[in-house]
């Protein structure tokens, strides 16, 4: 599995709730638009093509950005808590 830091910037409102339930559908959301997704290479085809066809590309954005496994250890945050990552996190998509 790979892991990815998927963060988004959605201009249209209606657009904006259906990428963050197709994130859902991948991972779990870390902050209101950044998600954190473990899946395999065929999934993470799955994910970008479905966002692909949600979002207006002359004004959305969608970044993937891959971490590491020791990226992942090293996560830190200030502030409200984050979930401690777990390399056993399982994401399972119906």
């Amino acid at each position: 599995m790979d892991s990815y830091l998927v963060c988004y910037d959605i201009s249209n409102p209606k657009r904006l709730r259906k990428v963050a339930r197709t994130c859902e559908d991948f991972g779990y959301r870390k902050q209101f638009s950044v998600f954190l997704v473990r899946v395999s290479p065929t999934d993470f085809v799955r994910l970008r093509s479905r966002l692909y066809d949600i979002i207006n590309l002359d004004e959305d954005q969608v970044l993937f950005i891959p971490l590491t496994e020791s990226a992942l250890q090293r996560t830190e945050a200030i502030g409200r808590p984050t979930d401690a990552y777990n390399k056993h996190d399982v994401v399972i998509i119906l």
